[in-house]
């Protein structure tokens, strides 16, 4: 062996168990990083995320469409009666029980819309509610009552634009004007005539005014109008009218004496 060589193999290191690092790229001996699914993902995401986007794009340009000024033609109708000339129990009753929010939103409750959207994917049979008065006025007046998510997200948009056009009591006036109370009524002014032969209008003094009850009754009635009889009252239309009187007392909208008779008219 030649000197050079013994120096070399005096000097040399004995063997380590720790691995040698390949400053270079990665560890010797671990396999590559497996980045193929994981940018897979990402891709999928990303377009799923533009699709939905194009999608909530799509319905807000058919949303435009509705002409929001159209809804003044609600106010022709014969019966028709402003809201501003309604006792106040009268209106709180559809408030308190349809959208107790009414005057602090600004058209769209986000999470009451939201949680329905979200039911509906699990049953695509039934677009749950959440809707606030001034959505129900919409898809009264410009939608069928297909429950879908496409008619939702349009209902939302021209809820949005409602609110700009017309002050609150505008709105309300519109959509107690336009809600199908049975046997072909659809103002509340009509429904009250027909069902208790009373009038919503204060200044009406031909027909007796509508009572705390009767309005409750009404309010409750459009939940299943073809079912609720206000003459032969179910067991469930009467719960239904007891929860609507205690929420208009909740909401202030009648007193503890006005709550006390209506429950003993109705039996209750």
């Amino acid at each position: 062996m030649k000197r050079t060589d013994r120096i070399k193999t005096k000097n040399a290191k004995p063997p380590s168990n720790e691995p040698y690092y390949n400053t270079y790229y990665q560890p010797v001996g671990q396999p590559p990083r497996k980045q193929r699914p994981r940018k897979i993902f990402r891709s999928m995401l990303l377009i799923a995320c533009l699709l939905i986007l194009l999608f909530i794009g799509g319905m807000y340009l058919l949303s435009q469409r509705a002409d929001v000024s159209d809804l003044s033609n609600i106010e022709k109708k014969s019966t028709y009666v402003d809201a501003s000339n309604m006792p106040n129990y009268t209106k709180g009753a559809f408030i308190a029980l349809e959208d107790r929010r009414f005057y602090n939103h600004n058209g769209v409750d986000y999470r009451g819309s939201i949680r329905a959207i979200f039911a509906s994917l699990k049953d695509r049979d039934r677009l749950q509610g959440g809707s606030t008065i001034t959505q129900q006025l919409v898809k009264n007046y410009y939608y069928d009552n297909q429950q879908t998510i496409t008619r939702k997200l349009k209902e939302m948009f021209v809820a949005k634009r409602v609110e700009r056009e017309y002050e609150k009591d505008k709105i309300l006036s519109y959509y107690m004007n336009n809600i199908y109370f049975g046997d072909n009524n659809y103002t509340i002014e009509a429904a009250a005539n027909y069902y208790f032969g009373t009038t919503v209008n204060t200044n009406q003094s031909s027909l007796p005014q509508i009572s705390v009850l009767q309005s409750a009754m009404l309010a409750s009635k459009i939940n299943a109008p073809s079912v609720y009889d206000v003459h032969q009252m179910s067991p469930s239309f009467i719960n239904r009218t007891k929860m609507t009187l205690e929420k208009m007392k909740q909401e202030n909208y009648i007193t503890e004496a006005q709550y006390t008779e209506a429950l003993q008219q109705l039996g209750g």
